[in-house]
């Protein structure tokens, strides 16, 4: 997640959110290495439209707020050059 931050964080934006507050955002992000400044964390539920199911999940939301790809066949690595 950081090499892709870093690669693509001018044209996208990478938020994860913690389910259980940004207090345990901030000590997954140290765990996990998740350095990049260009990814964003935050803690709360996201949205019903983003039809969260599963934890971890995946969203692509398009620069209109509308979801673009929802769990199923994200594959951020493989996908992005055809998103930006």
């Amino acid at each position: 997640m950081n090499a892709l931050a870093e690669a693509h964080g001018d044209k996208v934006t990478f938020i994860l959110i913690n389910l259980r507050g940004r207090a345990d955002a901030e000590t997954y992000k140290s765990s996990k290495g998740l350095n990049s400044d260009k990814l964003k964390h935050g803690g709360n539920s996201p949205p019903d439209a983003y039809g969260l199911s599963y934890i971890p999940h995946k969203v692509v939301i398009g620069s209109d707020g509308k979801v673009i790809k929802n769990f199923d066949g994200v594959n951020v690595k493989d996908d992005i050059a055809g998103w930006i």
